[in-house]
């Protein structure tokens, strides 16, 4: 499956293990005169992003910017290439941003899949409360950190109801390596159910919209830190069992 699949007016999902790359996280385009992405997905995904903004209409060049749920390599190691074909600019939170123009390893994850990152220069940073014009909407920035201590989520109105773009704040995984932190992300998922939506997008899900989503949060509140899994599998391994 490689095609983009339209989650609202002028939303649509670009990019993920089942539209680019099977280590790609989801990424979100938004249309209209200055088409922006929400992530991009990584290198080697990059490709079929490119094919499926084409499938809209879209080339790279017409890419404005891409505004980053945090700095790992499965959502924004692309960019780079991107900045190569377009003058996209890149928005992400502080705390990611040193990461992702160092191109450092650890922190962005690379490590999990043996893959370099090519180091990108942030344009500008995303902060608690900063409002993003994309698509028509207005997009507010919620710093959620837990998961990457520059991790952010999007929440915005739409026609169908209020969406929230959670990233790896909903179920991403846990390393020292990554900087995460489960106390911070305790009260990161605490924010989020002080807030109201009813849609709910996150970093690794078939190309869909969530229902009920305020209630799923809650009950992934209750999950969180029970008990970590130390057999993970790197993504770049393949085992016999």
């Amino acid at each position: 499956m490689t095609k983009a699949v339209k989650l609202a007016d002028r939303f649509y999902a670009v990019a993920g293990d089942k539209l680019t790359h099977p280590w790609d996280a989801s990424a979100y385009l938004f249309t209209g005169d200055e088409p922006v992405l929400i992530d991009c997905g990584s290198t080697e995904g990059y490709p079929a992003l490119i094919s499926n903004l084409a499938e809209l209409g879209l080339a790279p060049q017409d890419i404005s910017a891409v505004y980053a749920t945090h700095g790992h390599w499965d959502h924004v190691s692309g960019f780079a290439q991107l900045r190569e074909e377009s003058g996209a600019r890149l928005y992400i939170h502080e705390a990611d941003r040193e990461q992702v123009e160092q191109g450092d390893a650890d922190r962005t994850a690379a490590f999990l899949y043996r893959k370099p990152f090519p180091p990108a220069k942030a344009d500008g940073v995303l902060r608690e409360g900063d409002i993003i014009r994309a698509g028509g909407y207005e997009l507010q920035v919620l710093h959620t950190p837990g998961h990457s201590p520059g991790s952010v989520s999007f929440l915005f109105d739409t026609a169908a109801g209020t969406i929230l773009i959670a990233g790896d704040t909903m179920w991403g995984g846990y390393h020292p390596k990554v900087g995460s932190d489960l106390e911070a992300w305790e009260q990161s998922l605490d924010k989020l159910l002080a807030c109201e939506f009813d849609l709910m997008t996150f970093g690794h899900l078939p190309p869909t919209l969530v229902f009920d989503a305020k209630k799923k949060v809650a009950e992934a509140r209750k999950q969180l830190g029970v008990y970590l899994n130390p057999w993970f599998k790197p993504f770049y391994e393949t085992f016999q069992y």
